[in-house]
């Protein structure tokens, strides 16, 4: 059964003004995870002005746990300058 997983991607700290308008790191998640087996759909929801990471998949074969730990080997996420963090969907 498909699982919808919401993130919010924390890199206000480093680039306040960011909010996912980067191309080429909204680029890098949605082209990395889409390639994950188990992962049907990666999109970005603003819903209430807040841009957050969504990943549709099937737990049993990528948990969310997985989807994070392969986020964290992004190059932009360099430095822990962005954590992905799971919200309630």
């Amino acid at each position: 059964m498909e699982k919808r997983s919401v993130f919010d991607i924390d890199c206000d700290s480093v680039i306040p003004e960011c909010e996912f308008q980067c191309p080429k790191c909204i680029e890098e998640i949605e082209s990395t995870l889409t390639g994950v087996e188990g992962v049907s759909k990666v999109y970005l929801d603003d819903e209430e002005n807040e841009a957050r990471l969504v990943v549709e998949h099937d737990p049993a074969i990528v948990s969310v746990e997985q989807i994070i730990e392969i986020l964290k080997t992004l190059p932009s996420f360099y430095k822990g300058f962005f954590i992905p963090i799971p919200t309630e969907n």
